[in-house]
């Protein structure tokens, strides 16, 4: 008996001290629901602690405030955690100065007892939508947020005017632009015939309180738990209804169709909205309602036996229509290439394949080169424009050298094969030394950050980071980078919650790269370096130095 006592005792022992563990692990949090406004605690309040990972999925943990406020949240794991607050007709806010969520680091078996979550009644702002005449317009109705560090969670209000023009929005209280966007306007719709000498109103985007650009609006400020009323928005009319029109030609009658697509064009780069239409048989088109704007037209021909492409043509429409745009079809370009192995070729088989940027306008790649033995490939019926090169599959650290266009060294990211022809030539040497950088992440006492979702950079231009290619997201500690072409490089770790979302985290990369300490790689290189995490407030520091 007393045997079987002591090994009863001691597999008690053992759960005890395996339970003892398992809540060491985990960490809690306490704290009070408060009215900014008042001072006064709340009772009702949700309390949602939302952890994160890499992976993308989102664990919320939750507790009811009581009579005196106080929530209490146990057995959270270890990690990074926005903390908010929902109750009916107010909004969560965050600490002053501590951007737009309140974020909460938990440490394995930490305690936090004195987390303030603070409420805020909502605001109300009420209006009706007119055109020039006085009566009523059906529009959409929203807020252009002016750009402030500390925006509440769910500041952006939006509504849809009714048929007496009257909307209602419900926000958190702030500054705000308002922005009102009539419906019913088709891009490339066929516009309307009158012969009375009339013209057909056409109202576009228009800011309170009849304003077309925000540098005119004014800004209204809405006040915690108040209506404001009597913000009316008096659309402004534009010009809306131009055209573009022109002549696609080089089309063969009867042999396949002919298609014309219209982009507009956003900053250097980047493309909106998209439409096309099909030329006619003798090759005319025409774009017609578009609004004032830069836009590029190009043509494809789908034929039986062949794919023809124009050159892209720009076109700014400003003020009157624009006519007899001209788009020539020729066929595709072509380049003969070599592909080198640095070192001697190996075994595996490759194939080189060009990606269309920053625009694919007809979805339609030209088809992957296999290399040959000699490592020689061939690509056809490349449409005109901008190209990035890829060589797959690549072993694990091997990178492109070099890359030359026509005899002259130019970027795999950046290849101008608006002009290809036959005799277009393309070397590509791609080397297996590629180097390799690994680390621990360290949060700002240099204890290691675990399973807390971060984010990596390693660019070799902090003013211009692809995030596509120079950004990491991890959750267990540690971060490699493979495959890096030699060179100095900026490298940091942060805490992307910190930084924003949409255009302001973009910006704040480049930022809190700019300020990061340049690095030396060289080829082969195996690098380890633990990071601590970047503080924006200290990257903003030494930038502003």
């Amino acid at each position: 008996m007393p045997a079987l006592y002591s090994m009863m005792m001691h597999r008690a022992a053992l759960l005890l001290a395996c339970c003892a563990c398992a809540v060491a692990q985990t960490a809690a949090v306490e704290g009070v629901v408060v009215n900014r406004t008042t001072g006064l605690p709340m009772a009702g309040v949700h309390v949602v602690f939302l952890g994160s990972s890499a992976s993308g999925d989102q664990q919320p943990y939750g507790a009811i405030s009581d009579r005196k406020g106080h929530f209490s949240i146990v057995s959270l794991p270890a990690g990074t955690y926005t903390a908010s607050g929902e109750a009916r007709g107010f909004f969560c806010v965050p600490p002053d100065s501590k951007g737009p969520v309140r974020l909460v680091l938990l440490k394995a078996g930490q305690q936090i007892a004195d987390i303030r979550i603070e409420m805020v009644p909502e605001a109300t702002i009420s209006g009706r939508v007119f055109d020039d005449n006085g009566d009523p317009v059906q529009a959409n109705v929203h807020t252009d947020v002016e750009f402030n560090r500390n925006l509440y969670a769910g500041r952006w209000g939006f509504d849809n005017s009714d048929e007496r023009g009257e909307f209602h929005l419900t926000l958190a209280p702030g500054k705000y632009y308002l922005v009102a966007e009539p419906s019913g306007r088709v891009m490339n719709a066929v516009p309307e015939v009158r012969t009375d000498g009339t013209v057909a109103a056409t109202y576009g985007k228009t800011y309170y309180p009849g304003a077309t650009s925000k540098p005119k609006a004014v800004l209204v400020e809405a006040t915690a738990g108040a209506e404001l009323t009597g913000i009316d928005i008096h659309l402004a009319r534009t010009a809306l209804g131009g055209s573009i029109g022109g002549t696609v030609n080089g089309v063969a009658e009867g042999d396949g169709y002919t298609m014309v697509v219209l982009q507009q064009v956003e900053g250097t780069e980047g493309i909106g909205s998209t439409t096309s239409t099909s030329a006619a048989p003798e090759g005319h088109f025409l774009f017609a309602n578009l609004a004032p704007g830069a836009y590029r037209l190009l043509a494809l021909h789908r034929g039986d036996k062949a794919k023809l492409f124009s050159q892209p043509v720009d076109v700014d429409l400003e003020g009157s229509d624009v006519s007899g745009v001209n788009l020539a079809l020729a066929p595709g370009g072509d380049v003969n290439g070599k592909l080198e192995l640095a070192g001697g070729a190996g075994t595996e088989k490759l194939s080189v394949s060009l990606m269309l940027k920053p625009y694919d306008y007809f979805g339609d790649a030209a088809t992957p080169a296999e290399v040959d033995a000699a490592g020689a490939f061939h690509i056809s019926g490349i449409a005109p424009g901008h190209y990035r090169a890829r060589v797959t599959p690549l072993a694990e650290n091997a990178y492109l050298k070099s890359v030359r266009l026509d005899d002259a060294e130019t970027s795999e990211d950046d290849l101008d094969l608006s002009r290809a022809t036959p005799r277009t030539s393309l070397k590509i040497v791609v080397s297996r030394n590629g180097a390799q950088i690994t680390g621990k992440l360290l949060d700002q006492d240099g204890e290691p950050l675990g399973a807390t979702p971060a984010m990596v950079v390693l660019a070799a231009d902090g003013k211009d980071v692809d995030l596509q290619r120079s950004l990491k997201v991890v959750d267990d500690g540690t971060y490699r980078f493979q495959a890096i072409r030699p060179g100095k490089y900026r490298l940091l770790a942060f805490d992307a919650a910190q930084v924003g979302w949409g255009d302001e985290f973009a910006e704040s990369v480049r930022k809190l790269t700019a300020a990061a300490e340049l690095i030396e790689i060289k080829e082969g290189d195996r690098k380890v370096q633990d990071l601590k995490l970047t503080v924006k407030e200290d990257a903003d520091a030494k930038a502003a130095q």
